[in-house]
Order: structure tokens, then sequence, then C-alpha cells
């Protein structure tokens, strides 16, 4: 009787099963890959979204402290327009014991730029906050809003500009502060408590600040975005605090006018 041999514990897979195996792994992988590849896309797609979206909040909300902290031309001021000869403004003009106030004019600009965009500009006094100034927060500076295009560059960017020392009697260059890149259109217009209007200037108004200010501002895609994805825009409406249209539209009310 031939005896028989004793089986090995570990039994090794044939050349066949092999082959079979790696099939069935590079079928599962195909449909693996194009899942990963779809999921990668749409987080680079979602991240480009929202870039503009961050961008523009963080220049909104400086947009927003400016503007709401407006101040009004008052009758010493150089911005001051009136058409009486009063003595109290004669005074204030003329006399070196009255105090100079600092804040003048505001300004707002309806204009377009080089590409044919809404590029509005609008100067104003104001006393919001600069946090890259700490020393002279809280004092009146002179901001304006404006479009412009760096030199050697073909990007638009959002600039605030800054003047703060107002007292200075030498020229004093401002302080350019960006708020945000790639600006496809910047666009602001002025509520009067009845209508929105494209352009303000107080001189013109009787001194007069607008009850609110409304700011478009359009976003191109950065560079690395995908090639379909469109400029993006964002639209808000800020009052300004120190207006004194806004009681007078009140009372117009109680005499049938109607106020948003």
């Amino acid at each position: 009787m031939t005896p028989r041999r004793p089986r090995s514990a570990h039994r090794g897979f044939t050349l066949l099963e092999l082959i079979v195996a790696l099939a069935m792994v590079s079928a599962l992988c195909v449909p693996l890959y194009q899942t990963l590849r779809i999921a990668f896309k749409a987080k680079v797609r979602a991240e480009a979204d929202m870039i503009p979206s961050r961008v523009s909040e963080l220049a909104m909300e400086f947009l927003r402290s400016d503007i709401e902290c407006a101040l009004q031309p008052t009758p010493n001021s150089p911005g001051y327009a009136t058409t009486t000869t009063t003595p109290v403004v004669q005074a204030a003009r003329t006399s070196a014991t009255v105090p100079v106030s600092l804040a003048g004019s505001f300004v707002g600009i309806d204009s377009r730029d080089d590409r044919g965009h809404d590029g509005d500009d609008l100067t104003f006094y104001t006393t919001s906050d600069g946090p890259e100034h700490i020393a002279g927060d809280g004092e009146i500076k002179l901001v304006e809003l404006t479009v412009l295009t760096p030199n050697g560059s073909t990007d638009h960017v959002l600039v605030r500009r800054v003047t703060r020392n107002l007292l200075s009697p030498q020229p004093v260059n401002p302080d350019d502060e960006v708020l945000c890149r790639h600006v496809a259109s910047f666009n602001l217009r002025y509520y009067d408590g009845t209508d929105w209007q494209d352009s303000w200037d107080s001189t013109q108004q009787s001194n007069e600040l607008p009850v609110a200010v409304e700011v478009t501002l359009q976003l191109d895609p950065p560079a690395d975005a995908p090639q379909n994805q469109l400029a993006k825009k964002f639209i808000r409406i800020f009052p300004i605090v120190c207006s004194t249209l806004v009681a007078d539209a009140n009372a117009a009310t109680t005499t049938g006018s109607t106020t948003p």
C-alpha cells in the first residue's frame, strides 16, 4: 500500500486565479478612478466659485465701514457750498479763532474704465477704522474709492485711497489700499429718499449726503479657474448714518409721499 503524502498547510494560487483577480480589480479601478476624478474636479470648481465670494465679502466690509461713517459737510469746511452770506458762515470761513472742520464734500462720479465697464469714483470724508494704520483710527480721513490698473499689469483693482493728515501744509501722498483684484466693474448709486441717482455732488445737493449707497461689484474669475466660469456680481446697500434726508423723507411720508 502506497503511503499518502501530507497535504501542504498553505495552498497557493494558480496563475489563472491571479489573472482573473487582476482583471476584476482592474474592472473596479476604472469606475473608481472616474468617480474620484469627478469628485476632485467638483472640489476645484467649488473652491474657485468660493474665492470671488470671499474676496467680495472682505471688500464689502471695508466699503460698509467707510460709507456708513461718512460725514456731512459743515459750514466751516472747505467742501461746504452755500448761497448765503450770513455772518456766521463768514466768521467760520475767515476767522482764525474758529476751528476748521475737516468734513468736506461728498462727491460720487459716474464713470467708466478703459474697457468701457463701470468704474465709478467716490470721494468723501469718514471716521471709519483702518486696520493697517492703527495710529490714525477714529480720526477724520479723506477716502477715495476708485478702480486702477497697476503699472505693468492689465488687471483692474479696487483701491481705497486714504489721506489721513488733512492739516499738513505740504501735499500728502495718500495710502493706496487694495480691496480686491480682478474687478470686472464697480458701480455706485445714491438714494435721495425717493429715487436712485448715478452720481452725487453734495455741493449741488444743498450739502446733503444721500440716504444710502448701493454698491455693485463684479469680479472676474481667478486665472486658474475653469474656462467656463463667468464673472460674479455682488450687490450691497449701505445706509449713511449722518444723512439728514432720512428725516426729510419721513416728513414727506405724512404728506402722501412714499419711501421704501
